[in-house]
């Protein structure tokens, strides 16, 4: 057991560790600002140290533990009447996408991804807004589209941002519902990945490393909302869902 330790810490805990640890710190304070974002700087950055199937599963070993002591007030102010459709939806193609992960070359689903996202982004940017309420297939698509993102590529915060954002409710109450479907899709997507034997020993020993940086930038985060309006805030999602499109894209590998 111990030499196994040791083989994981040599694995990644290497001179790539001290970027890995301001990349992480980074990740956390957009996350703690924002509700999401966390995906958009880690992933990008840390698979240029590590390799991007590496990235996004240390991600989800930080992010789990670090965002369960702020789930409580998020869970009771939650819309649930809005979140329950997108997670049935997420949940549906959420094992399509861990399962692409897995096993193929994810480049052509980022060209499509990032497109989509930057489309939308423009979309929102310009003003746009939907009238009505959306309906529950409306929900469960647009879930089904987050979750299969999300497993496949690790970007599954844009698509639920920006649906929001195209409705008429609050900063707060985003942040809220954002906070509250991560916290059950991330269980979910934590026992996929488990269950597809893609988590090494290495790569959890990398994740728990970076717990504190990450943490405690999030926590930072989280207080800097506080002074954040909503007209801000919505600059802030919308700018951030444009960075995710850009830093997407193949382009980059």
């Amino acid at each position: 057991m111990a030499s196994s330790l040791c083989v994981g810490c040599a694995a990644y805990l290497d001179s790539r560790f001290p970027w890995a640890v301001a990349i992480a710190a980074l990740a956390g304070l957009v996350r703690g600002v924002s509700g999401f974002g966390a995906a958009l700087m880690f992933i990008p950055l840390c698979g240029i140290l590590y390799g991007p199937k590496v990235a996004v599963l240390a991600l989800w070993v930080i992010d789990a533990a670090a965002t369960a002591p702020f789930l409580p007030p998020h869970l009771r102010r939650a819309t649930w009447g809005e979140v329950g459709p997108l997670l049935v939806g997420s949940t549906a193609l959420l094992p399509l996408g861990v399962w692409v992960l897995a096993h193929t070359d994810p480049t052509p689903l980022r060209w499509g991804v990032s497109g989509m996202v930057l489309a939308s982004t423009l979309a929102l940017a310009s003003g746009w807004r939907y009238q009505s309420v959306p309906t529950k297939a409306v929900s469960l698509a647009v879930g089904g589209v987050a979750g299969f993102t999300n497993g496949s590529v690790g970007i599954g915060g844009p698509p639920l941002v920006l649906f929001w954002l195209g409705g008429r409710s609050g900063s707060a109450l985003v942040r809220s519902n954002i906070f509250s479907y991560f916290a059950i899709t991330t269980m979910i997507t934590l026992a996929l990945y488990a269950w597809h034997g893609i988590f090494t020993l290495p790569i959890i020993i990398l994740g728990l490393a970076l717990l504190l940086p990450y943490a405690a930038a999030l926590t930072l985060g989280d207080r800097l909302f506080r002074r954040v309006t909503d007209s801000g805030f919505r600059r802030l999602a919308l700018w951030l869902c444009a960075a995710a499109g850009l830093m997407g894209l193949p382009i980059w590998s």
